[in-house]
């Protein structure tokens, strides 16, 4: 491991809550295009952002910042497993406090000249809807952002069955498939999930999302 590569490590809760500053969030996406273990993380941390929406307004207010140390062992820990209740909202409230601090920190906003000629100019999304697999109700659609890196996947979900935890892959047009993001259940059986892949958006044949034994629920091909 290098400086550089923890250094990155320590921002990737921030780049998911989408809390960086410009300068950071173009370190990390560089720094993704060429290391698969911090990819890999994003995936496991890109259900965060809808856990901590369905949180208690004011439940963190009380809690005190966590320290580098302590946000650096709650990366290390973070794997896509079944986890108790008690635990993943334990690991809700940390990151809560994280979001909090992050949103403290000024962030330059252009100009909206600017924020248009940016817009203008950027890789555009692509936007898919999900069939829904044989038994399943899945409905929802996938906006497909491409990045120096690969890809990162927003889901809006409907109908998901159980308890979950469930799971997003990318599909490339070669029949390989990575795993991109996993969540657990909601009481409203729809989610907002957003993922990652190393894959680049012009390979991309697929989203897939499937329940943890691997039953596929729905499926959102590209043209």
């Amino acid at each position: 491991m290098t400086a550089g590569h923890d250094a990155v490590r320590r921002l990737l809760g921030g780049y998911v809550l989408g809390g960086l500053d410009d300068a950071d969030q173009d370190t990390v996406d560089a720094h993704l295009s060429g290391c698969a273990e911090c990819r890999a993380e994003v995936g496991r941390l890109a259900a965060v952002p809808d856990l901590l929406q369905r949180l208690p307004a004011g439940e963190s207010t009380t809690l005190e910042p966590p320290s580098r140390a302590g946000l650096d062992a709650f990366l290390r820990r973070a794997r896509p497993r079944r986890l108790p209740v008690v635990a993943l909202a334990a690991a809700c409230a940390v990151l809560a406090i994280v979001a909090g601090v992050l949103a403290l920190r000024p962030r330059p906003e252009a100009p909206p000249v600017a924020q248009a000629t940016a817009s203008a100019t950027g890789p555009a999304p692509t936007v898919v809807q999900f069939e829904a697999a044989s038994g399943s109700e899945l409905s929802g659609r996938a906006l497909l952002t491409p990045k120096q890196w690969g890809v990162s996947v927003s889901l809006e979900l409907a109908g998901l069955p159980g308890d979950g935890p469930f799971v997003m892959r990318v599909l490339d047009r070669g029949g390989q498939a990575e795993q991109a993001a996993c969540w657990g259940h909601t009481s409203t059986a729809q989610a907002r999930v957003t993922g990652a892949s190393s894959i680049q958006l012009v390979n991309v044949d697929s989203i897939q999302v499937a329940d943890y034994e691997g039953r596929l629920l729905g499926s959102a091909h590209i043209a």
